[in-house]
């Protein structure tokens, strides 16, 4: 396997990783805001009001999505009038990701439930940022259950947060990639399973 297929391959186990990860839940909703301070200033300046998208605690064998997104006082998602935080290009900087861009290359994302708005939200993201349309029809992107079919699991809020931000990571460090969105019927871990064999 060459080094840039490995490398692929690991950023794709850390995204997994992440998803499944630590505290596992029951799939909800975003829930109220919890303040949490930045390590580099100090003061209410350098504070946000954060909540989680899949709150814990969970019950035994399931998993936990680690994503969070900032919020008003009243625990509503607050929008950026601009994108904000790393770019792809700062990624793919600090990471000294190779130029070919993936070319020829699949990226598989296993996830819990379903983002019924998975491939829409991605193409904003590639859009923002000046990426190529990666889309079911142009065949770079794939979505399938956990048995390789079209029977999609429920929906879920703060699982479909944590599948957008997946799916716009991988396109941030591996734009030319194409990609396979796997989504498990839930976050127990033996639907994680089903979905990971499948990929």
């Amino acid at each position: 396997m060459s080094l840039k297929a490995r490398t692929l391959l690991g950023l794709a186990a850390l995204a997994a990783l992440a998803a499944c990860s630590g505290e596992p839940t029951q799939p909800n909703t975003i829930t109220g805001p919890t303040v949490t301070g930045s390590s580099i200033g100090t003061g209410l300046a350098m504070r946000a009001l954060h909540a989680r998208v899949c709150p814990g605690p969970a019950a035994f064998g399931t998993a936990l999505c680690h994503s969070i997104v900032q919020v008003d006082r009243g625990g509503k998602p607050k929008p950026n009038s601009s994108p904000s935080g790393y770019t792809p290009a700062d990624l793919a900087a600090a990471y000294n990701l190779p130029s070919s861009g993936g070319s020829g290359q699949v990226v598989a994302i296993v996830d819990a439930y379903d983002d019924p708005n998975a491939e829409s939200d991605l193409a904003v993201y590639r859009s923002q940022f000046g990426l190529p349309a990666c889309t079911t029809s142009n065949g770079c992107f794939s979505k399938v259950d956990q048995n390789g079919g079209t029977r999609y699991p429920r929906a879920d809020a703060g699982w479909a947060e944590e599948i957008s931000l997946d799916l716009d990571m991988v396109s941030a460090i591996c734009p030319d990639c194409n990609i396979l969105l796997v989504e498990a019927s839930s976050n127990f871990f033996s639907d994680l399973s089903a979905a990971e064999d499948e990929a």
